[in-house]
């Protein structure tokens, strides 16, 4: 097991996210600010510069880039939103694939499917035949597959930024007014920013600053990663296709391989209410991550033996009725948020980053089955 230096622990994905730095100024102003450096806000800022090469569009991180969920996915890529099919949000997949496609990305996006898997209503047929309170098999292949979630985040910042769009590091934002006059005023690392519209794209993050705290909540989900796994050992397991999965039933299990040959495979909730000061040492994160291994370890006797390397986890937004939030905070509509995938964000978080460009644009309303915090 590697050291831990970050109270979250260290995902298994080392790839550097490279960001010019730039000085805050007080008093910068920006057509459009963004308020966190993940898939949803770096995607934002790429379509909106698409569309509008000359439009000042600032994002603001409070710490690095993918610090947050983006950064500590297992990195499956999936369509939909966690609630089904959902107008507006439709092709999430096919998005993200010509984003990555068109604008040279290289992330290891595979894209051959993902198999759902449960213990009842599997294919006789099945690759698989796992042991995890039951017999585990695949019963559906759908539309899907994994990439690296740092190297997609590499790519975008630096297409983002190619676009003369500003990037901010350790640029936290503490206030928001939208009262101001000129626009919305945001108070960012000390000092104070003016923007015509925003977008809060900070998932488990702010729910309270947006009011959101009493329909939605923040939690961590944990991970873990394998040494690299011998093809032999695939072969004998049934998943030498090395396609991504995730339980229909309980208990939940999803996993993925990575080009290197590494599993990973997470599973489990916790830090629920205080996201921001969960630690991956904890002594009830400590029990989820033993019984994971142990899972691991049981699914076959072929991994019996297998080495973990890597433990983490990494923040989810948990809506109450299962979608997406995508709205305004006020009424003018200066305000937008996205947030609220519920673990479900890869690919459907590219998708609302088109969509919300397009709002801002004016050419798109923003969905009506979306939650409303006024």
């Amino acid at each position: 097991m590697q050291n831990t230096f970050h109270p979250w622990g260290d995902p298994v994905w080392s790839s550097p996210v490279p960001i010019t730095p730039r000085p805050l100024t007080d008093g910068l102003r920006a057509d459009v600010a963004i308020v966190g450096a993940g898939f949803t806000g770096l995607a934002t800022a790429h379509y909106l510069l698409q569309r509008s090469p000359t439009l000042r569009v600032a994002v603001f991180e409070s710490q690095h880039v993918g610090a947050g969920a983006s950064g500590r996915t297992g990195g499956l890529v999936l369509e939909d939103t966690a609630a089904g099919p959902l107008p507006g949000v439709e092709d999430c997949v096919a998005t993200l694939h010509e984003l990555v496609r068109t604008q040279a990305i290289a992330c290891d996006l595979q894209l051959g499917g993902c198999w759902e898997i449960g213990r009842q209503g599997g294919d006789p047929a099945s690759p698989i035949q796992w042991t995890d309170g039951g017999t585990l098999r695949v019963v559906h292949v759908i539309p899907g597959g994994a990439f690296d979630p740092r190297k997609f985040l590499a790519g975008l910042a630096e297409v983002v930024q190619r676009a003369n769009g500003q990037v901010f590091e350790q640029a936290p934002v503490t206030g928001l007014d939208t009262a101001a006059r000129g626009g919305v005023r945001l108070q960012v690392a000390g000092k104070t920013v003016l923007a015509e519209r925003v977008v809060f794209a900070t998932n488990a993050f702010c729910l309270a600053l947006l009011g959101l705290q009493e329909w939605a909540a923040g939690v961590h989900t944990i991970a873990l990663a394998t040494e690299p796994l011998a093809d032999a050992v695939l072969d004998a397991i049934g998943w030498a296709t090395r396609t991504p999965f995730y339980t229909l039933d309980q208990p939940y299990l999803w996993g993925r391989m990575m080009a290197d040959g590494r599993a990973v495979i997470g599973a489990g909730l916790t830090g629920h209410g205080d996201v921001e000061n969960a630690r991956v040492d904890a002594s009830d994160t400590v029990r989820l991550f033993d019984s994971l291994e142990r899972r691991i370890h049981g699914l076959h006797h072929a991994l019996r033996a297998v080495r973990i390397t890597h433990r983490w986890m990494g923040p989810l937004c948990m809506p109450r009725d299962s979608k997406p939030i995508i709205a305004s905070k006020d009424e003018e509509g200066r305000v937008l948020i996205a947030t609220g995938y519920r673990g479900h964000g890869v690919a459907l978080s590219v998708r609302v980053g088109k969509l919300l460009a397009e709002v801002l644009a004016g050419q798109r309303r923003l969905p009506a089955w979306s939650y409303r915090p006024h």
